[in-house]
């Protein structure tokens, strides 16, 4: 055993053809945090033994793996996140430059990934996980961020690992983010984008661990309820934004990256509310305000809360 900076760690992933089932990593991930690693459930017990001693014994009922993954948004491994998230994979047209187009799976059995870490001392891999949620931020700063959250069943031990990082695909800057919204989703392409000051996007599985009896592991990990949410910050120029959350007010959103002809991101939500508006009236500051919104099932037009999911790259697709 060794110590080592957290930088010697390499994180890979790949689609699972049957979940459950580990897949080698098709896509090597360059983070810039992580926190996931197996956990356990244990029962105490807590018998009286004539003692003042308040247990004896502790029992492991439960074995799983949780936790989050940072990383750079960009145009390549996303694709496999997406495929966990939205719940299947994408249909995908065109080369050299694919779209591939996703369509949220209204199941409860979405698509499962093989996770896999490495560093000096182990190499673990990480069977049935699940992208629970994923969470993009994006500010004038820099580099667009995300956050994937994952449940999995409890490791195993793994082969050495071959990382390899001469393809990464593209990273998507803040410049490269195009926010719009208007009266409904054929609006949108003539709307005029919108400037922000932040961007906060949450999509969210809501998955949980179905544990039974007789194992340890959990039998399945299922998608529970579908929540997209988030928060938009911008200089005050007008009343729009307290309207729309005072009016009840639903608007079509639509959420770009557009780094170049073959590499780009596009979000597109049918029917998003407006809630909880807020100025910054700080005495040295531009007059800011935020406000959150979320998306919804658009029943009159039977979309789903993410009617439009394309990602364009090179990548023709196999592996996701």
């Amino acid at each position: 055993m060794s110590k080592f900076v957290g930088r010697l760690g390499n994180v890979g992933v790949a689609k699972e053809a049957t979940s459950g089932t580990i897949v080698t990593p098709t896509f090597y991930v360059p983070f810039n945090t992580i926190s996931f690693d197996d956990k356990v459930t244990t029962a105490r017990e807590e018998e009286g033994l004539g003692r003042i001693e308040d247990s004896d014994s502790n029992y492991v009922v439960n074995k799983y793996g949780e936790g989050d993954l940072e990383f750079d948004l960009n145009d390549l491994n996303l694709g496999v996140f997406l495929t966990s998230l939205l719940g299947a994979s994408p249909t995908t047209t065109g080369g050299p430059t694919y779209a591939h187009a996703y369509a949220l799976a209204n199941t409860n059995t979405h698509k499962t990934i093989s996770l896999a870490y490495q560093d000096p001392d182990q190499t673990k891999i990480f069977p049935f996980a699940m992208v629970d949620g994923l969470e993009i931020t994006v500010e004038p700063e820099g580099i667009a961020k995300a956050k994937a959250s994952f449940k999995s069943r409890v490791s195993r031990d793994w082969s050495t690992l071959t990382p390899s990082y001469t393809t990464l695909g593209n990273k998507f800057l803040h410049q490269h983010l195009v926010f719009k919204t208007a009266a409904n989703i054929a609006g949108l392409g003539a709307a005029s984008a919108i400037p922000l000051k932040k961007l906060t996007l949450k999509i969210m599985a809501n998955s949980e661990f179905d544990n039974v009896m007789g194992t340890v592991e959990p039998e399945a990990i299922l998608n529970h309820q579908y929540t997209v949410e988030g928060e938009i910050t911008l200089n005050k120029t007008d009343d729009t934004y307290r309207q729309l959350m005072l009016a009840g007010t639903y608007k079509a959103m639509e959420i770009t990256f557009n780094r170049a002809a073959n590499s780009s991101l596009q979000i597109q939500m049918p029917r998003v509310d407006f809630t909880e508006w807020e100025q910054d009236r700080s005495l040295d500051d531009i007059v800011g305000q935020t406000i959150q919104f979320k998306g919804n099932y658009d029943s009159a037009n039977a979309a789903a809360v993410i009617s439009t999911c394309t990602l364009t790259n090179t990548n023709s697709g196999a592996n996701y």
